[in-house]
């Protein structure tokens, strides 16, 4: 009976690990994911905000997003950027951050849309009018979480395409590539994530 429920046991670590690792390959699958063909708006995820000396300050994750939406802006694939996040606990709203890093790089601010209730994927993915197209912006690793919950909503009827935010942007580096420190932990949040919002969706 033991040896049964050994052999049991250790099939059922088995499958786990091969699901994760599939799992994650799927995930790395989305990681040069970049938009070439113009839609309505670019939407942009919000990230955390940070405290810094002087008061709260976007996190690299929230620049580095929200510097490529204003990209996409300016080399003229969307006319308009959608900015979705949450309050933070330190006192300020990630669209504010993010509405100042635009307003930084020139972009005008009839061309700023915002949804301050942005507290998840989920819930930004909602909030989009889904008789526009869309860019959807975020770091590569979130984007097959993106993509899924996009497509279960119906915004492919008029198209959506996904786009990886550029690294090391927002760290006060050169602009060269710059990986996250935490990234295995973002990896591993996204696969229980993803897994996640797979079964919300179905059931």
């Amino acid at each position: 009976m033991i040896k049964y429920l050994y052999k049991k046991a250790l099939w059922f670590g088995v499958g786990v690990i091969i699901i994760f690792v599939l799992t994650v390959l799927h995930i790395f699958s989305f990681y040069s994911h970049q938009a070439y063909e113009p839609k309505d708006c670019a939407v942009v995820f919000g990230a955390a905000v940070w405290p810094g000396y002087y008061g709260p300050v976007p996190s690299h994750a929230l620049t580095d997003r929200t510097l490529s939406g204003a990209d996409l802006y300016k080399d003229g694939l969307v006319n308009c950027i959608v900015l979705s996040g949450a309050n933070s606990i330190y006192g300020a709203h990630e669209v504010d951050m993010m509405t100042d890093i635009l307003l930084k790089e020139k972009v005008p601010i009839n061309v700023i849309e915002l949804d301050r209730d942005g507290v998840d994927t989920r819930a930004t993915i909602n909030h989009l009018d889904p008789t526009r197209s869309y860019i959807l912006v975020s770091n590569d690793f979130h984007l097959a979480r993106i993509g899924l919950l996009a497509q279960r909503a119906g915004l492919s009827k008029n198209g959506f395409s996904l786009h990886s935010a550029k690294y090391g942007r927002g760290s006060g580096s050169d602009g060269l590539s710059a990986r996250y420190s935490r990234e295995p932990y973002f990896i591993f949040r996204e696969v229980v994530a993803w897994w996640y919002y797979f079964f919300s969706t179905v059931l």
